[in-house]
């Protein structure tokens, strides 16, 4: 994978009204990515995310989940397939990892989120042997229609090699825009 064709498709998968809902840029110390996002149903969305980590290594991730809400708090639960090309850490593979995330108001402007997703190595393949993804934040409401996030996140895959490539691990700033 190489990272100016991805950024393309994601560009003009972004333009299609098909998948209208939300587009997101994230900056972390090593790593840019950019997500798209949006429901398929009142119970139910999609996500797509692409970060390229600077050590040449691409990720790519499909998510569908079940949404849900009890309270305040709104989440959701579900499976995302997850592809690993990493050209300078000669690790190359994949993962279905399972999770979520939650979502809690403080207020109008101030939402607090987590997120927790987990692959085996039963679900890895290639040269991974499992993935981890956590994330803690505060997001803040800029207007009706965007939001900016700021956070810690870790995104590790186990290698067959014995070695860990630590994806991301560190601050993270995240640019939302709702479409």
């Amino acid at each position: 994978m190489k990272a100016p064709f991805i950024a393309a498709l994601l560009l003009a998968t972004a333009s299609s009204s098909a998948l209208a809902g939300g587009v997101a840029f994230r900056f972390g110390a090593d790593t840019f990515g950019v997500s798209l996002a949006g429901d398929m149903s009142p119970e139910s969305s999609a996500q797509l995310d692409w970060f390229h980590h600077e050590d040449d290594a691409d990720m790519v991730a499909l998510g569908v989940y079940a949404n849900g809400q009890r309270g305040a708090l709104t989440g959701r639960v579900g499976a995302k397939a997850i592809a690993l090309d990493g050209d300078d850490t000669d690790i190359n593979g994949g993962a279905v990892a399972f999770g979520g995330d939650l979502s809690l108001p403080l207020n109008e402007i101030v939402r607090l989120r987590a997120g927790l997703y987990y692959a085996p190595e039963a679900s890895s393949f290639g040269d991974i042997e499992g993935y981890d993804e956590w994330s803690v934040s505060a997001e803040f409401s800029l207007f009706q229609n965007s939001a900016i996030q700021v956070g810690y996140g870790s995104m590790d895959f186990d290698a067959d090699i014995g070695k860990r490539f630590e994806f991301e691990d560190g601050a993270f700033v995240r640019l939302q825009l709702r479409l």
